[in-house]
């Protein structure tokens, strides 16, 4: 086993075990949350009443009740050292692999350099063997491929404001912070027409199509006019726009109001879709979308990439995390949808 792979192992148990706390943490603070309720109630039934018996038994409960709150706290204390810990571990771990990972493209670019140079070589001194070399060299070519994803944003000036240009910068930042970032072309759209949808395909050629704005509770979606003003897309074409160019395009993300409907339909031809099932606000759209690709990015199944999302959703606060919705075509299943491989 090569280190980046003994590095790459360790990183995924580190951070299954960070996850593990963190939700064990997440029990207690629940519990933390119970005990000052309870003291809160006891309390208040204190000052109420004026039986001798009564304020002696809250006394008691009130006694208890903030012990038990305070071994809550020493737990959770606890957890938030055994946290850190982890993460620092984490971060060095991921540090050397990263020092790992350049030592071996270091390598691995002079093995190439030196591939280049021979078939070089036998070009000029073998016509016949022309063809071959050319076809090593599209294999080359072909592993240092990046998926493609497609942002196409839309904020028409007489629609609400969204936050969009920061959703972009989120999900950029998410995705350089991923393991595999080489692996990912991320390209933005903007205002984008009707019309543009297919030129920005067609130039992008995208694996992954993900649509920021406004949308319809009839699963429409909002697109500008050239005045700038709405121009609405309806779920049937925007269905058929993507299946005339489904033999790239393998996710549609649809991160705004009342998509699930449209992501539904979208699997008859393409892997799976994601869309929301009512309207969602700013922050937690951005959360959602960050998390995503900062999971994909990390060479995770499209499953546990969804799952990651919302729980981010939920251990933020931002709160919709019951309405994305994950559709994926029949016959398959959405943990064995990677979109991000190791390049071997």
């Amino acid at each position: 086993m090569s280190q980046v792979e003994i590095y790459q192992n360790r990183i995924g148990r580190i951070s299954a075990e960070i996850e593990r706390l963190k939700r064990d943490r997440l029990s207690y603070s629940k519990k933390k949350v119970e005990k000052s309720n309870k003291i809160a109630q006891s309390t208040k039934t204190l000052r109420t009443t004026r039986l001798a018996s009564t304020i002696s038994a809250k006394q008691r409960e009130i006694d208890r009740y903030q012990k038990e709150l305070l071994d809550i706290e020493k737990k959770i204390a606890d957890y938030d050292k055994k946290i850190i810990a982890k993460e620092k571990e984490l971060h060095s771990d991921e540090a050397k692999l990263l020092q790992e990972r350049r030592k071996l493209e270091k390598k691995l670019d002079g093995e190439r350099k030196k591939l280049v140079d021979s078939l070089n070589e036998r070009l000029e001194n073998q016509e016949s063997v022309n063809q071959s070399l050319k076809e090593e060299l599209y294999k080359l070519k072909e592993a240092q491929e990046k998926i493609n994803i497609l942002f196409l944003a839309a904020c028409p000036s007489d629609e609400m404001r969204l936050k969009l240009d920061k959703e972009a910068r989120e999900i950029h930042g998410a995705i350089q912070k991923t393991l595999k970032r080489d692996s990912i072309n991320f390209q933005t759209r903007w205002a984008t027409r009707i019309t543009d949808i297919l030129q920005s395909i067609n130039e992008v050629r995208p694996t992954i199509i993900h649509f920021s704005g406004h949308g319809c509770e009839d699963g429409s979606l909002v697109f500008q006019d050239n005045n700038d003003n709405a121009k609405l897309l309806k779920i049937e074409d925007f269905v058929q726009l993507i299946y005339a160019c489904n033999d790239d395009v393998r996710l549609v993300v649809l991160n705004n109001c009342y998509s699930s409907v449209t992501a539904r339909e979208l699997v008859t031809n393409i892997e799976a879709a994601i869309g929301m099932n009512d309207s969602v606000e700013d922050e937690a759209a951005i959360t959602f979308a960050s998390q995503l690709y900062s999971s994909i990015g990390f060479g995770l199944n499209l499953e546990k990439a969804f799952k990651q999302s919302l729980v981010q959703m939920k251990l933020l606060e931002v709160g919709c995390e019951d309405i994305p919705e994950l559709y994926v075509k029949d016959g398959l299943s959405s943990d064995e949808i990677i979109l991000v491989c190791d390049k071997k």
